[in-house]
């Protein structure tokens, strides 16, 4: 959510004092006109508003017609045409944050002025600036650059800058280049914001700025990457926020950064196609991440959006998410390594002609996801994601077609689908997973491999339903049954004797045949009933029976092929089902 909302004691200065500027000159601007002849009325009015004298100096210095932030007459897009009355000489601020004279004369408020226009690049670098420096509705349109300042806050709101050169900057409090909470128009930067390295003991924030890639980065390798804001390697007490209308035309960098608070991206738009739009890999988050939420509108990107190796305590959201790009293009949200203490959540999210959504390899405590954020098929790739329980969808056979959105078969989805399944007491859609697992595995097998496949799909579950090999075995063993009830009517059943001595020498002892003992005796490879020894069909024996009012002619032969069948069908399906219960099966396939 907007740090607006979040942090609101950290922004701006209450003041309900009205600006009075005194009619003599003070101290301060004494001072100044030594230094700068000629000082303009935005000069005199800023410096008459920092005098440590005046108590009654008001909230801003207004350097224009109003003092009314929102009045058009202060609106920076203007700049061009607003008279010299309003330039400030860049050298004049430089001159009072290291002239050790104006700084004992400068209020602890600091430098705090409305429409003004900066005449000259400001270059503040290597200086320890103690007073805070708010600029409003300003035209500072030449460089900036604050490399390796010390500021106790810098507050750009509404203000239009070209580039800003601050590597290691250090600020003791927030740093605006955006909304602080006062609503004074949109802050816009007119090329690259490098900041890599810095230090914020507050908020860093972005809120309804509009930022732009230099044509060349101030780092000559970035170039490609089209960087927009460079934030690479900062540390930030609080929380980053781009929200409600924050655009960036080129790259969001984060990398390597570490944040207490959240980072979010609630309404804002990131463009930079077949590049990256936000940069967050390797980032140490203190908080969730949050990317679009109502009511700040939609989060949009055109490019990559990446979080690889990044680690957040709290929740990583995506509410109202767009990620568009061409096909051709590069684009999606590519976190692979992700570690999110809390869980991950994508709703109400469009992953647009192809995005990808790359969560290999990630660890996350839930799945928070509904169906219409997936991606197309062959754009997931989950191979090695972790997490504990489902938020939205939680049944198996959604699940499944969400893990078959992976362009390649990949064991681990499966297996790790189906303990979580277990774990959450649904076995039969566990099952139902390994099972599609192995389906998935053999699906482009040799044709021989495939026929295997097959077979102990349907007589063993691959291992995972070995009860499915005794409803096979009774089913072969009641057809055994028929068949030498059949072949006994015949007449093509044969006693074994003198093979097998009867009981008493004329034979009236000798063992009856019992079709059904006869079957299982045949079927089963370590059992003896006593059946098989006594009895065996004639193969040149062949006789009729009455089947539907018919007579069908029915040979010894034909029994002994099926009884040779049968017995081949014990050993293979005891074995099988030995192989199921004790997981042997599985480890193969393993």
């Amino acid at each position: 959510m907007c740090i607006a909302l979040l942090s609101s004691a950290a922004r701006g200065f209450a003041s309900d004092r009205k600006q009075s500027v005194p009619p003599a000159l003070s101290e301060l601007s004494r001072l100044a006109a030594a230094k700068f002849p000629s000082l303009t009325h935005a000069e005199l009015a800023l410096l008459e508003f920092a005098e440590i004298g005046n108590l009654n100096h008001g909230e801003l210095a207004v350097a224009g017609l109003s003092k009314d932030p929102l009045d058009p007459s202060n609106d920076p897009k203007d700049a061009a045409a607003w008279t010299r009355d309003r330039d400030i000489r860049a050298t004049l601020i430089e001159w009072l944050a290291v002239d050790h004279a104006a700084i004992a004369r400068i209020h602890p408020s600091g430098i705090r002025v409305l429409g003004a226009r900066v005449v000259g690049p400001l270059d503040l670098s290597y200086v320890h600036v103690p007073f805070a420096i708010m600029m409003i509705q300003c035209s500072i349109p030449k460089q900036i650059r604050l490399a390796a300042t010390e500021i106790p806050r810098l507050d750009l709101d509404g203000s239009y800058t070209g580039e800003i050169f601050a590597p290691d900057m250090r600020v003791a409090g927030s740093l605006f280049f955006g909304d602080d909470g006062h609503d004074y128009g949109s802050f816009q930067a007119d090329g690259e914001i490098d900041i890599s390295g810095g230090k914020v003991d507050g908020d860093l924030v972005f809120d309804h700025g509009h930022f732009r890639h230099s044509k060349a980065a101030f780092n000559p390798f970035l170039t490609p990457l089209k960087v927009a804001i460079d934030a690479d390697g900062i540390e930030v007490k609080h929380s980053i926020g781009m929200c409600c209308g924050a655009e960036s035309d080129g790259a969001v960098v984060l990398n390597q950064s570490a944040i207490g608070g959240d980072l979010t991206f609630p309404g804002g738009r990131f463009v930079n196609p077949n590049n990256t739009s936000i940069a967050a890999s390797l980032v140490r988050i203190g908080g969730s991440v949050i990317l679009g939420v109502e009511p700040f509108g939609d989060f949009q990107s055109d490019g990559a959006v990446e979080f690889l190796g990044t680690h957040i305590a709290g929740v990583f959201l995506i509410s109202s998410g767009k990620f568009a790009g061409k096909t051709t293009e590069r684009h999606g949200l590519f976190a692979g390594g992700l570690e999110v203490n809390g869980s991950f959540g994508t709703q109400n999210t469009d992953l647009q002609n192809g995005a990808t959504l790359d969560l290999s390899g990630a660890s996350v405590l839930g799945m928070n996801d509904d169906e219409r954020s997936w991606p197309q098929a062959g754009k997931l790739l989950i191979d090695g994601l972790t997490y504990t329980g489902f938020g939205v969808v939680k049944n198996a056979r959604s699940r499944l077609r969400w893990v078959s959105l992976q362009p390649e078969f990949h064991p681990q989805p499966y297996r790790e689908l189906a303990k979580v399944l277990r774990a959450n007491g649904d076995d039969a859609g566990a099952v139902s997973v390994l099972i599609a697992e192995q389906d998935a595995r053999y699906q482009n097998s040799y044709l021989l491999r495939r026929i295997w496949a097959g077979f102990l799909k349907t007589t063993v579950g691959y291992g995972h339903e070995p009860l499915l090999t005794i409803i096979w075995a009774s089913m072969v063993v009641l057809l055994g049954w028929l068949m030498v009830t059949v072949g006994a009517r015949a007449g093509v059943m044969r006693r074994t004797w003198p093979e097998s001595i009867p009981n008493s020498e004329s034979g009236s002892d000798y063992e009856r045949l019992h079709p059904l003992l006869y079957s299982l005796d045949v079927f089963l490879p370590f059992v003896n009933l006593h059946q098989e020894h006594y009895w065996w069909p004639d193969a040149g024996a062949a006789g009729e029976i009455a089947l539907f009012n018919r007579k069908v002619r029915f040979s010894g032969r034909m029994l002994r092929y099926y009884l040779w069948l049968q017995i081949i069908a014990g050993w293979l399906l005891s074995a099988i089902f030995i192989a199921g219960v004790t997981g042997l099966i599985r480890t193969f396939e393993d």
